[in-house]
């Protein structure tokens, strides 16, 4: 039983460790979008949508992901107590 215990935690540290890196992965995904759409410093026209769609998609993944790595952290957070 402590065996258990002590590899649920052990998965936790993991888990903690994957959504940090998804969080800076988003951000940074987030910080291309705004910047590659900020018309005050690049002309509507020259704008490189294709890129910034792409970045968007790459965000989205990220987000997926983010997101089932919190259910599996509360899982296990509700299991250790």
């Amino acid at each position: 039983m402590n065996l258990e215990r002590e590899a649920m935690k052990g998965r936790l540290a993991g888990l903690k460790e994957q959504r940090s890196k998804l969080r800076l992965k988003a951000e940074g995904d987030c910080l291309a979008i705004r910047t590659g759409l900020n018309t005050a410093l690049i002309d509507i026209d020259d704008l490189e949508i294709p890129m910034v769609a792409e970045q968007m998609d790459q965000l989205t993944i990220a987000w997926g992901e983010l997101q089932a790595v919190n259910i599996q952290i509360a899982r296990l957070e509700k299991e250790l107590g």
